[in-house]
């Protein structure tokens, strides 16, 4: 019920748009030197994508300061049952049609940038290993790909797992009657409120209460705007990242085939307790970066969330500029 309004105060463009999702444009910075290749902003489906914009200390501001166009997927609209039956697949292959495909042909480049947060880079590495499977130069689109807190790289220590793993297991009989349906994020967040301690909470309204009413006044309306999630996918999510993980090694996301060209830029909070650090973080000692062109770390002191709160501007700047060098 916001998006017009986040999206208008941050000068946003309409790239496309149908019935079910958004892709909004930042445009670069006037006066800077246009980069020949977009970045792709890949936003989890479970929340709002104007948490992106929340202020003006936000990454899209980084990006376009150093003369990027950003281009921001935006999943699901204010009505019910949007996307309603999408799973994993077809969100990704809409990711790879709508955004990837059209862009590089757009900018005549052979390759682009994609940045995930959260969920965002689970999907965009899903999308890459499964587009691998068929065509094996499809990482070859990338140039460069930055992920924050995505749960990916690491041990898969969710710290929400124990509660949206009981929760798939009770919903999985249903799985199926459910398909064409979505699940409200307020459902989701009393799920949430079970795996989180209240201490936590208390801590988390503080810190945005410091920044002063303004910021508090629009988490309030972020936290109260009950937008549908597509049940399929949100299953779909659990099944990769909790269920299988149990029986096999833990490396449900990661990436898989020669993606030796792409350059990695991993993002992890040292104290995010929705995705734990384990989940994300590359240990020392692991192979993973040597799958890559170049492989980067910034282990930050923060949370999940920190990215829509106001400053965090060092580790805004130093992507922006990683993703500019």
């Amino acid at each position: 019920m916001f998006d017009s309004h986040y999206f208008e105060a941050a000068h946003a463009i309409p790239y496309y748009q149908d019935e079910w999702m958004n892709i909004w444009k930042f445009a670069a910075a006037k006066g800077k030197k246009k980069q020949s290749k977009p970045i792709i902003l890949n936003y989890s489906i479970m929340t709002r994508a104007y948490g992106t914009v929340f202020n003006r200390d936000n990454f899209i501001e980084f990006f376009n300061h150093e003369g990027f166009d950003v281009y921001l997927m935006d999943w699901g609209k204010d009505s019910v049952f949007t996307l309603n039956g999408w799973g994993v697949d077809q969100i990704c292959d809409t990711l790879r049609d709508k955004a990837v495909l059209p862009l590089l042909e757009e900018y005549k480049t052979d390759s682009l940038n994609i940045f995930g947060i959260c969920i965002g880079g689970m999907l965009a590495a899903h999308m890459i290993n499964k587009n691998m499977q068929t065509d094996k130069n499809f990482a070859k689109k990338f140039n460069k790909v930055a992920f924050y807190g995505s749960p990916i790289l690491g041990a898969r220590d969710l710290g929400i797992a124990k509660t949206f793993l009981a929760f798939y297991k009770q919903m999985k009989p249903y799985r199926q009657a459910m398909h064409d349906t979505g699940i409200s994020l307020f459902t989701l967040d009393a799920y949430l409120m079970q795996g989180i301690s209240k201490s936590l909470l208390e801590w988390s309204w503080d810190e945005f209460a410091s920044e002063g009413n303004k910021t508090l006044t629009e988490m309030v309306q972020l936290t109260m705007d009950d937008r549908w999630v597509p049940f399929a996918a949100f299953m779909d999510l659990l099944e990769e990242a909790f269920e299988r993980t149990q029986s096999e090694d833990g490396r449900a996301f990661h990436f898989k085939g020669n993606v030796s060209n792409i350059h990695f830029y991993n993002m992890v909070g040292d104290s995010d307790v929705l995705v734990m650090p384990s989940a994300s973080i590359v240990e020392y000692g692991s192979s993973v970066p040597d799958q890559f062109a170049s492989f980067e770390q910034d282990i930050f002191v923060g949370g999940h969330f920190i990215f829509a709160q106001p400053g965090f501007q060092k580790e805004k700047k130093r992507l922006a500029e990683w993703f500019a060098a």
